[in-house]
């Protein structure tokens, strides 16, 4: 079966986050993709104004129910979720989940569990309980940063041991492969750490040891922007994703893949100079993705995962 990707997640007219940054990215690495948007607005909410409106629990309803009168959803291998604004939306989509999960036992489930950043939320805080309880522990794979992790697990990040104990908080939950998207660590103050971990297909349950339980690593990326780049963690997990197709067996790879392709388009955007009005703190920038989607297609890999010892 031919991979194709049921994306629910944001959209924006201007710019690039959510689905804007899926649909291409899936697109460009050869893979079909239907999106369905869990809301529409004008521009991302870093200007100074935006329009929009957000799709009801109902309307979303409505759609899948639509793709699925005419058949069309059969043939979906994976799911990806991203934003959502509302326990009523969030549960609607993963009801979509469950019920593709059961007609398809072998589709896999991407949770990018997005809730907020820099230590903030910027969803409902009822999300997190919903995310951690219920969606959670229906996702293959998941993709949170390191602000997602610590709200999710209750775990204040400060070393690698510490995102391992929260890495393994999820797999607890039934989640095979985690990766922690972004870390900043008081030692590394250049560096983005990303930090990833699947179980081991081979693990002896018997076996305690971390060692044999899971394949862990590290990735350091940097030097590191301290500009902030709208929309790159959807496009990092729409870029996950299409590389975990392609390398289904090595989750370190698909990291070193992506993370490399994500680094040179934000070097590509940081070079252009072009920043967002914003009132707000730091400098804000569009990720210029048409001009940079070269990298996509030749993804030569930048930095190298390393090894850990859980």
């Amino acid at each position: 079966m031919e991979p194709k990707v049921l994306s629910i997640q944001s959209w924006v007219c201007h710019g690039y986050v959510g689905n804007k940054c899926a649909v291409f990215a899936l697109q460009h690495l050869g893979i079909e993709v239907d999106p369905i948007n869990s809301v529409h607005l004008s521009n991302n909410t870093a200007y100074p104004t935006w329009k929009g409106e957000s799709l009801t629990p109902n309307k979303l309803g409505d759609l899948f129910q639509g793709l699925e009168d005419n058949h069309l959803t059969s043939d979906y291998t994976h799911v990806l979720t991203g934003y959502n604004n509302s326990v009523e939306t969030l549960h609607t989509v993963l009801k979509i989940v469950k019920k593709l999960k059961s007609e398809n036992p072998n589709l896999i489930y991407v949770c990018d569990p997005v809730l907020g950043d820099n230590n903030e939320l910027y969803v409902p805080k009822d999300l997190v309980e919903v995310y951690r309880n219920e969606v959670i522990p229906n996702a293959d794979y998941i993709f949170p940063n390191q602000t997602e992790v610590e709200f999710l697990t209750g775990i204040k990040i400060k070393n690698d041991q510490d995102a391992l104990k929260a890495i393994d908080e999820f797999h607890k939950m039934g989640v095979k492969n985690v990766v922690i998207t972004s870390l900043f660590f008081e030692s590394n103050p250049n560096d983005i750490i990303v930090i990833g971990s699947t179980i081991n297909e081979n693990n002896n349950n018997n076996n305690s040891n971390n060692n044999n339980k899971y394949n862990q690593f590290k990735i350091k990326v940097g030097p590191k922007f301290n500009d902030y780049y709208t929309g790159t963690g959807d496009l990092l997990s729409s870029l996950l994703l299409g590389w975990s197709i392609r390398e289904p067996t090595d989750l370190s790879l698909v990291c070193e893949k992506a993370i490399s392709i994500l680094y040179n388009i934000i070097s590509e955007t940081h070079n252009s100079k072009k920043s967002i009005p914003s009132k707000k703190e730091k400098q804000y920038y569009e990720l210029r993705l048409v001009q940079s989607r070269k990298f996509i297609e030749n993804s030569e890999i930048r930095f190298k995962a390393e090894k850990l010892c859980g």
